[in-house]
């Protein structure tokens, strides 16, 4: 199996790149998913409380708990551990990087070809999340 570190140069925390992929992939199928008030048309679209946080996107409780979800199954124990804080950075992260539009069009190519893949910035994101969250960087 191809085995892709985490980090350059980091033996700690070795993370498959399918299972990353796999996660990623389970998080942005979703990220956009309808809920009872419609599907988001933007990162703060229909707030709400969210593990004790105030006025939560839809958008960002749905990637959080798919996050969440994901990476029960297919990540590293000390990941597992930290997984709230993994997803929580992720989002924040992508949120910054990506326009909503952008983030919605990862989600509609995942939707449309499960091996569609996801961007480099995203992966990178969510490894450099991956390290800092669970103290492997």
């Amino acid at each position: 199996m191809v085995r892709e570190f985490v980090g350059e140069g980091d033996t700690v925390g070795a993370v498959t790149k399918a299972r990353l992929i796999a996660v990623l992939a389970a998080v942005f199928l979703v990220a956009a998913a309808c809920g009872s008030s419609g599907a988001p048309t933007s990162y703060s679209d229909n707030p709400a409380d969210y593990k004790g946080e105030p006025n939560v996107g839809q958008a960002e409780r749905n990637f959080r708990d798919g996050c969440e979800e994901a990476g029960l199954d297919d990540l590293d124990q000390q990941v597992q551990q930290n997984l709230a804080d993994v997803c929580k950075c992720g989002f924040d992260q992508i949120k910054d990087a990506l326009t909503f539009e952008e983030f919605k069009g990862l989600d509609d190519d995942l939707r449309s070809d499960i091996n569609a893949g996801l961007t480099e910035e995203v992966n990178q994101i969510m490894r450099q999340c991956i390290l800092e969250e669970s103290g492997l960087g």
